[in-house]
């Protein structure tokens, strides 16, 4: 039977699979986009242990191949934003190359002669190199390409952890990394209207800011790890983490060994402790302790040789697959759903998690009773990142959990076409309840007024009455009376957009009811197929759906019309912004919904792509191809500080 740390090993350790030169180049591409899109943008498409998988699939093939010059193994970080002012480092910033398994580090350990090594914790943040001048903090930059970053100083002055003054007078780099502590993060995550994808993202994306007091809001913390130009007479690098200490710097200690079991024991030990540690971490970084060792050895084109990140799996446990059950949604999708033997993850406990389609489960290779890895994708949604074992095979169904109806094959996905299937009903009566912003109605309470067959439609809520609801168990008076007042109280309150984003129709999102509403008005139920296809952002897939819609239900339409009396929001018709159309791309300060709402009250037209027809784009802290694509345009550029200025609500 394998331990625990042989399955990690096995599921860490990367098979040698043989690239052909299209694949290859194909793989480069692909990894300079996640790359582009990981320092640039702050999101990662893809998880870091598929990033790494990928990442030694270019170094194998390289290797024993030439490379191209665009390799992102040739490169560290990406070049400095232009939102940015440019700042050359004194001395060259680096990467540091990852290792997988034992075997990876014996190999590298028998090349540097067995040194006393240095180990630490591998924080995942945002390089930054702060320069001190005289005592005090001359400049703050980030990493960039490893020579050149973006002068991020007045933001680094209000990170607390950041001292102004240390007890040197000499030019003197420190480098170190941008955090969020776990504590801030959950607090920034309750009291913030848009939820951060992870800790990293959100730190690199604080650090970038164009405004200082969002950074000093988002309460970064700066951990020091190495040095770069100094006059210090110093020989260990054990001796530049006290250092950091004696100067006030939040520093975290390491240890000193002179081991494999060693290594092992410390590995081991801080994997089974990293979810009770203050910040997050991802393996541990393993270092040459002695600086004239170090100088010895060297560098790669973008690596030193005297240190290596012996990586961590993503925030992950292993668990037990019990069962799949299959769930349907609100337009008749069939989604597998793994119920696990309920573990800690990060911090969350997870019993149930969502494996998208049909096709996942082939991809797994996944059995009840497999032992299944889970990891927390950007520690926020939990996934399987892969399975051993495993007991039968999953049975696929070719019925309806919930009316039996057979169902149809579409793409990747199973669907149920009954439109009278219950699940389907309660979900749809639950999303058009969101979306009115009704409160007080939830899914549970939903369920309960079906089953009683009090309502089986959006219409029927609008007649339910305080008799009917006392019949319920545990319904009493005062929640009676509640429920009828909130219903009554959104009729003739509620913009047209939600309705028609209540309405569920496939593809029709917040951003298409509002553009459909602004556009049509209370026609919006007669428009052709043509007209929709006209809207900026609308493909042949929505007009199709919105078309279906409509043949099947424009008298319900109408008739839900007649009872929410909805109001129709008047454009300004002199503002500046009538008949502009308008995007938005980045992190914003304000939610989204905000800045939409903004636009189309001041007369304007919110976009979500970019086209010729695209007269304005308002960008936040950490904008990307649209960005790019609005220079190529020539569409005027704005941030949305300059915005509120020129255009206040």
């Amino acid at each position: 039977m394998n331990t625990l740390f042989d399955f990690i090993e096995e599921t860490q350790s990367v098979k040698e699979i043989k690239l052909t030169k299209s694949e290859y180049e194909s793989l480069v591409k692909k990894l300079n986009k996640y790359s582009y899109d990981y320092y640039e943008n702050n999101k990662s498409e893809l998880s870091d242990s598929e990033y790494d998988t990928l990442y030694k699939k270019l170094l194998d093939y390289e290797s024993i191949n030439k490379s191209l010059k665009d390799s992102p193994t040739r490169r560290i970080g990406e070049k400095p934003s232009s939102k940015f002012v440019k700042k050359e480092h004194l001395s060259q910033m680096w990467s540091l190359d990852n290792i997988f398994a034992l075997t990876e580090f014996n190999k590298w350990f028998e090349k540097i002669e067995k040194p006393e090594l240095y180990l630490d914790p591998k924080f995942d943040g945002a390089s930054l190199n702060l320069i001190y001048k005289n005592g005090k903090l001359f400049s703050a930059s980030t990493r960039g390409d490893g020579k050149t970053g973006e002068d991020v100083t007045r933001n680094a002055k209000t990170i607390n952890t950041i001292p102004v003054e240390i007890p040197y007078l000499g030019e003197i780099e420190i480098r170190g990394e941008v955090v969020i502590l776990k504590k801030d993060f959950e607090e920034l995550q309750k009291s913030s209207d848009n939820s951060h994808s992870n800790p990293r993202n959100l730190a690199s994306g604080s650090l970038r800011q164009l405004d200082p007091e969002i950074t000093r809001e988002r309460k970064l913390t700066f951990i020091p790890y190495s040095l770069g130009i100094n006059d210090l007479n110093i020989s260990k690098h054990s001796e530049i983490i006290e250092l950091f200490e004696k100067w006030h710097f939040k520093a975290i200690k390491g240890i000193v060994v002179n081991s494999e079991k060693e290594l092992m024991h410390y590995y081991q030990s801080i994997l089974g402790s990293r979810d009770n540690l203050e910040l997050e971490i991802d393996g541990v970084v393993i270092k040459v302790n002695n600086l004239s060792a170090q100088q010895e050895l060297g560098y790669t084109i973008k690596a030193p040789k005297f240190a290596l990140a012996f990586k961590f799996p993503a925030s992950a446990k292993y668990s037990t697959l019990e069962t799949v059950t299959w769930q349907v949604g609100r337009t008749g999708t069939i989604t597998p759903v793994a119920n696990i033997n309920p573990v800690e993850v990060g911090g969350v406990i997870v019993r149930r998690v969502t494996l998208h389609n049909i096709d996942e489960i082939e991809r797994l290779g996944l059995k009840n009773g497999a032992t299944v890895n889970i990891v927390r994708r950007g520690d926020v949604i939990p996934k399987i990142e892969n399975a051993i074992d495993g007991n039968s095979e999953i049975v696929i169904p070719h019925h309806c959990p919930n009316c039996n109806s057979t169902l149809v094959r579409d793409g990747v996905y199973l669907k149920c076409i009954n439109n009278k299937c219950s699940s389907m009903l309660i979900n749809k009566i639950d999303h058009y309840i969101k979306a009115m912003n009704i409160k007080g109605i939830g899914t549970k309470l939903v369920e309960r007024l079906f089953e009683a067959d009090l309502i089986k439609d959006f219409k029927d809520l609008y007649v339910l009455d305080k008799e009917q609801l006392l019949k319920l168990e545990g319904i009493a008076n005062k929640s009676a009376d509640n429920i009828v007042n909130v219903i009554a109280e959104s009729i003739g309150t509620r913009e047209l957009w939600r309705v028609i984003y209540g309405l569920g129709i496939e593809g029709i999102g917040e951003s298409g009811a509002k553009i459909l509403a602004n556009k049509f008005g209370l026609e919006f139920y007669k428009v052709s197929h043509e007209q929709i296809l006209n809207i900026d952002g609308f493909g042949i897939e929505t007009a199709n759906s919105f078309e279906e819609h409509l043949k099947n239900h424009q008298n319900e339409i109408v008739e839900l019309l007649n009872i929410t009396k909805p109001v129709v929001q008047q454009q300004t018709k002199q503002s500046v912004l009538t008949g502009k159309k308008i995007a938005i791309t980045g992190t914003l300060t304000k939610p989204r919904n905000y800045y939409v709402e903004l636009i189309e009250k001041l007369g304007g037209e919110f976009s979500s792509s970019i086209t010729k027809s695209t007269s304005m784009l308002i960008i936040g802290s950490d904008a990307g191809s649209k960005l790019q694509k609005a220079k190529e345009l020539n569409i005027e550029i704005i941030d949305e500080v300059e915005f509120l200025k020129r255009f206040p609500n």
